[in-house]
């Protein structure tokens, strides 16, 4: 018993200190180690990165046919051979007891059965350059390069989709944060509200529905507060998704959302952006590289010229029942070899069908590549500007219902305005400061789509 009780004891004295132990303070994060972060761990970058390396693989599998193909060859054959020739005549003769047939077929193996052995090996070397194929191989390797160049231009619109969403899961964990501290301040206002009006109440100078409502508010403004402290978890797991951490760490997004001036920036030229715009060059590499194998394609109707040569050497050994015979030779021989296709059952003229349908139809992708990019670059601009203009607006809205909510104030606890009159007005301050913050984070999130647009990768924040 008295072991258990120390057990005990020694149990509430480490859970006593783990509580009074002060609770680990969330990781900072700036945005921009959010964004190395993203760009080192991401999987999906990791992935196109990947799809790159591919692209170089294909590269050199189409150069290939340009250098010499060598291929060695070996082989090994061994045999052996038995001689009955005389056991025809055993099956024919008359036998009259099985210590004849005996007799007979032991005699006849003496007298006319042989064994041989034989073996023999070969081996060589053989080779074949490409000499002319009509320019199908350098069209193959051209569409492979341009295939490349699209490989790397949809790891810059991946990337540029990464930023976005980073950025917007970064805004939203901002915004959550500060949100908190205002979400606090409307309790503290609710509680002082509540405060004022139970005081009046029990002066007589206010009804019982306006003490419930002011009861209301503030556990309204509570209830807020922790949903928003609910609303943090899951930006933060959203933004270590983005940055391609697994583990799930308190952090804490280092940075503001306090507006800056509206900037002089003028507004680009739409036509020269998009020109750059990787989703553009990405159609126009598509479509350049179907053209290549179209053409490549048509090579396959023309004749391939090749030169080739080979080396062989083989021995063989003969063992027969009296004598040992060897023999062997080497070989060389060298050519020119020239292949045509006459008939291929109508395959090569359908390949070459569907290689000119594939080049009109990446073509015209490629121009509705261009016309949706100067759309989205159209909308992303007018957003951003809309949303610069708008948080300057609401900033005033705010300035105004502070400055009323100074006055009612006052004015209530004199009992120169009504309680109904005066709720609105507080109602009206809290939403504001909420409609504001929503401001804010929208001109940083309109900012991130404007940039989005004009395809903005990773490394635009580095």
């Amino acid at each position: 018993m008295n072991r258990i009780l120390i057990i005990i004891i020694a149990m509430m004295i480490l859970m006593a200190a783990a509580a009074s132990r002060p609770a680990r303070a969330a990781e900072p994060f700036t945005w921009n180690e959010c964004v190395a972060y993203a760009t080192a761990n991401n999987p999906e970058l990791r992935s196109s990165r990947e799809a790159i390396q591919q692209g170089r693989a294909d590269v050199g599998i189409a150069r290939s046919a340009y250098l010499p193909q060598i291929s060695a060859s070996l082989g090994m054959d061994v045999s052996r051979r038995e001689s009955r020739s005389d056991l025809e005549r055993v099956k024919t003769s008359g036998i009259q007891s099985i210590a004849e047939l005996e007799s007979m077929v032991r005699s006849d193996l003496t007298a006319t059965g042989s064994v041989s052995k034989s073996a023999s090996l070969s081996y060589g070397v053989r080779g074949k350059q490409l000499v002319f194929d009509s320019m199908k191989t350098i069209y193959d390797i051209r569409s492979a390069s341009r295939l490349l160049d699209s490989s790397r231009y949809d790891h810059a619109l991946t990337s540029a989709r990464i930023r976005l969403e980073l950025r917007t899961a970064f805004i939203d964990l901002l915004k959550a944060q500060e949100k908190i501290t205002i979400l606090n301040e409307i309790a503290e206002r609710s509680r002082k509200n509540l405060a004022l009006v139970t005081m009046r109440f029990r002066a007589g100078r206010e009804h019982r529905g306006s003490l419930l409502n002011a009861e209301a508010s503030l556990a309204s403004a509570r209830n807020d507060l922790e949903q928003a402290r609910r609303d943090i978890a899951v930006a933060q797991r959203s933004l270590l998704k983005q940055m391609g951490v697994a583990a799930n760490v308190d952090i804490r997004a280092e940075g503001t959302l306090a507006a800056t001036a509206p900037g002089s920036e003028q507004k680009p030229d739409l036509s020269e952006v998009a020109a750059a715009h990787p989703g553009v060059l990405q159609a126009k590499s598509r479509s350049e590289s179907a053209r290549h194998a179209e053409k490549a394609k048509i090579a396959g109707f023309l004749p391939v010229i090749s030169v080739t040569g080979s080396a062989d050497r083989s021995a063989s050994r003969d063992d027969g029942r009296s004598s040992v015979n060897r023999t062997g030779s080497i070989n060389y021989s060298a050519g020119i070899e020239a292949t045509m296709p006459l008939f291929t059952g109508g395959g090569t003229y359908y390949n070459l069908a569907r290689a000119q349908s594939q080049t009109r139809k990446l073509r015209a992708d490629e121009m509705e590549a261009r016309q949706q990019v100067i759309l989205a670059l159209e909308q992303g601009w007018k957003d951003w500007r809309n949303a610069i203009g708008n948080v300057d607006v609401q900033r005033k809205f705010l300035d105004a219902a502070e400055e009323r909510a100074k006055i009612s104030e006052a004015q209530y606890s004199l009992g120169l305005m009504t309680f109904d009159s005066w709720i609105i007005i507080e109602n009206d301050l809290s939403q504001k400061k909420k409609s504001y913050l929503e401001a804010l984070a929208e001109r940083s999130l309109s900012e991130a789509r404007w940039i989005q647009a004009r395809g903005g990768t990773l490394a635009y924040d580095q």
